[in-house]
C-alpha cells in the first residue's frame, strides 16, 4: 500500500513539473503573420527624463516588464530572415531600438542589457560620432556619441545591433532628414541619398560590423521615392517614427518597408508603455 501510495504521488506530480517546463520554454511563432511592435529610445541620463531621453531606473523598469509580459527582444536581422523563410522566431517578439547613436545608450544601457539578457539595436548618426572621435571626447555620457571601438565592443557582446541612420542628413535644414530639397531634380536627389547614406555604411563597417541592413529615417521623414532607393542599396527593414504595431508576413518583404515605432516617452511611466505595445 506504501509503495502504490508512492507511485499515485509521482504520477500526480508528473503533468505539474511538465506543465511548469512548457511555461518556461519559449514558443516559437507558427504562424506566417507576427505582429511586431518596436520601441525607441533615445538618450539614457541619471539627471533628468524627457520627450526623449529616460533615466537608467526607467529603462531597467521597461526592460523587466518587456520580459515579464512574455516579449522576447529580437534583433531586426532575425526578423528580416523570419520574413525571408530563414529563420525562427518567438511567438511574441518585440525590437528595441536606440536612435542618433548616444554614448549613453552603452554606458547605462548595455550593463542593464548584459544583466537581463536583452538584445537591442542602436541606430547612429555616423557623423555624430565622427565628431566625438575627432575632438577626443568619446566617454562623456552626458553628451558624447559613441565611438567606432565602443560600436564593435557592443556588438560583440552578442546584445547590441546596428543600423543606418545617415551620416549628415539627421538635419532640419536645407534638407529636413532625408527628404528632396526643393528644386532638386531626381538624379541629384538619388545621388545625394547614395552619397550620405553609403558614407554611413562604410564608416560602420570599417569599424568592424556587418553591413547594416536596416534604415532608421531621421525624424521619421519618408516617401515612396526615398524607400524605393533605400531597397535598390540593399536595405531591407526602414523604422518610421509612426507609432503603431506593424504585422509582418512571412514571405512579404514589403511588410518591412514602414516599420512603426513607440517613441520611449519620460514622462511615461513602465505601465503607459506596456499598454501601447500589448499584441494580446
Amino acid at each position: 500500500m506504501k509503495y502504490l501510495a508512492s507511485i499515485i504521488i509521482i504520477i500526480l506530480c508528473v503533468p505539474f513539473f511538465i506543465g511548469a517546463g512548457i511555461k518556461n520554454e519559449e514558443v516559437s511563432a507558427t504562424t506566417g503573420e507576427l505582429k511586431l511592435p518596436i520601441v525607441m529610445y533615445h538618450q539614457v541620463l541619471k539627471s533628468t527624463n524627457g520627450k526623449y531621453t529616460v533615466t537608467p531606473t526607467q529603462l531597467e523598469s521597461d526592460f523587466r516588464a518587456i520580459l515579464d509580459a512574455g516579449f522576447t527582444p529580437v534583433f531586426m536581422s532575425e526578423v528580416i530572415n523570419w520574413v525571408d523563410g530563414k529563420g525562427s522566431l518567438p511567438a511574441k517578439p518585440i525590437v528595441i531600438t536606440f536612435d542618433d547613436g548616444n554614448y549613453n545608450n552603452i554606458f547605462y544601457g548595455l550593463p542593464i542589457a548584459k544583466e537581463l539578457g536583452v538584445k537591442f539595436m542602436i541606430n547612429p548618426v555616423t557623423s555624430f560620432s565622427q565628431h566625438s572621435v575627432d575632438h577626443k571626447d568619446t566617454e562623456n555620457p552626458n553628451y558624447s556619441h559613441i565611438a567606432w571601438w565602443n560600436m564593435k565592443d557592443a556588438h560583440d557582446t552578442g546584445l547590441v545591433e546596428f543600423g543606418n541612420h545617415t551620416h549628415k542628413m539627421h538635419k532640419f535644414r536645407p534638407r529636413f532628414g532625408i527628404s528632396k530639397i526643393a528644386g532638386e531634380n531626381d538624379d541629384e536627389y538619388r545621388t545625394a541619398l547614395n552619397t550620405d547614406i553609403e558614407e554611413a555604411q562604410s564608416l560602420l563597417e570599417k569599424c568592424g560590423l556587418p553591413r547594416p541592413l536596416t534604415f532608421a529615417y531621421p525624424f521619421g521623414k519618408y516617401s515612396t521615392e526615398a524607400r524605393d532607393h533605400l531597397v535598390e542599396m540593399g536595405f531591407r527593414a526602414m523604422l518610421t517614427c509612426n507609432e503603431h504595431i506593424t504585422t509582418i508576413k512571412k514571405g512579404d518583404p514589403t511588410s518591412l518597408y514602414t516599420l512603426g515605432r513607440y517613441n520611449r516617452d519620460g514622462a511615461w511611466s513602465t505601465n503607459t508603455l506596456m499598454q501601447k505595445i500589448k499584441t494580446d
